[in-house]
């Protein structure tokens, strides 16, 4: 479809149609395909509008904060602090009232109302920041972003919006890497790796799995329709298992270079059998198959370079591993066309 429209643009390029025909001809040639209207478009841009804005104004409190800190006392950056997060909660509950008033009960998504507690949320972290630098309360950084992440997860669960969950992804994420750079070698032994990539693994794997089973995917909360909408947020599944996957493939390399690491080879063929199974049969995902087919291209590889080292013919040895990734790719590729053909196949026949 995206290469018909290419074609139709490029005649309206080279002046064959007319500007005024222009969206005639898209809509004939994307075969009654609905495209965007203008109120569809100005929608979209309030909506973006209304959330940079929101963004903005928190991220601004912050900074104008941190530039005048000498040239302001204590009281005055606390009353600044907490009179601006009244002032936004009272918005909340005056544009969260009149969504209620026109029909919106759950008030999920990207409203107004939630683009508010995006402010919220910012400033709690501000008014957090504040507390530990006025008065030196917690030496540690990582205490900071969990303690953030606690006090704003009813605002994300409340909002239902996948910014706000995405806001809580990272909050956990850079908890965990400042704790472990804290403390770096606590669970060390346990884990057999003394760096945080073991804890990330778990902590988005869990993440993953969790968003996936309440947001609906595996079909268990079928009848809980307000609770699946308040946890749908496709792009933190992403995110969560790409990062999963980053982390378990850096393991299962350096278990192959160090023996002391073993367990981990066996933990990844062990999830990436898993995933397998649950995306390609199940879920039907393009999306983690493919990364997850180049994570298993880069172990094979980094394996390969392992024997290489262990050989007498390190040049004979190089183009090997050269063949092996051209190759590898290439049939990955075309497997991956091949089973998102399928897929799609399969959902129209659904459908």
């Amino acid at each position: 479809m995206n290469s018909v429209k290419s074609v139709v643009w490029g005649w309206f390029k080279q002046q064959a149609i007319a500007e005024e025909s222009l969206l005639q001809a898209l809509s004939l040639a994307c075969d009654g395909e609905n495209l965007p209207s203008q109120l569809q478009w100005r929608a979209l841009i309030e909506r973006l509008l209304t959330w940079g804005a929101a963004l903005l104004i928190g991220s601004g409190l912050v900074f104008f904060i941190a530039a005048n800190w000498q040239s302001m006392g204590k009281f005055e950056r606390f009353a600044l602090v907490e009179s601006c997060l009244v002032i936004v909660v009272a918005l909340y509950l005056i544009l969260r009232y009149r969504a209620v008033k026109n029909g919106d009960r759950l008030g999920f998504s990207y409203t107004s109302a939630n683009a508010a507690l995006l402010t919220v949320s910012i400033i709690i972290g501000s008014l957090l920041a504040l507390v530990g630098q006025t008065y030196q309360t917690g030496a540690d950084p990582w205490q900071l972003f969990a303690l953030w992440a606690l006090l704003t997860l009813p605002i994300a669960w409340l909002a239902g919006s996948e910014l706000l969950w995405l806001l809580q992804g990272l909050l956990l994420n850079l908890s965990v890497v400042l704790f472990y750079q804290t403390f770096p070698g606590l669970f060390g032994r346990l884990f057999l790796f003394d760096l945080v990539l073991a804890p990330l693994l778990i902590l988005n794997l869990l993440l993953h799995l969790g968003f996936m089973l309440l947001g609906g995917k595996l079909g268990l909360l079928e009848g809980y329709t307000s609770l699946t909408k308040c946890f749908d947020a496709p792009i933190l599944q992403q995110i969560t298992i790409a990062i999963a996957v980053l982390c378990m493939s850096l393991l299962a390399v350096e278990a192959i270079f160090d023996e002391q690491s073993r367990v981990w080879l066996a933990v990844y063929f062990g999830l990436l059998a898993a995933g397998y199974w649950l995306y390609n049969f199940v879920l039907k995902e393009i999306f983690v198959l493919a990364i997850g087919g180049f994570s298993l291209i880069a172990v094979i590889n980094s394996l390969l370079i392992r024997l290489m080292f262990e050989t007498s013919e390190p040049v004979g040895s190089f183009l090997l591993v050269g063949l092996t990734i051209i190759g590898s790719t290439t049939w990955l590729t075309i497997w991956l066309r091949a089973r998102h053909c399928s897929f799609q196949e399969e959902g129209r026949h659904h459908a």
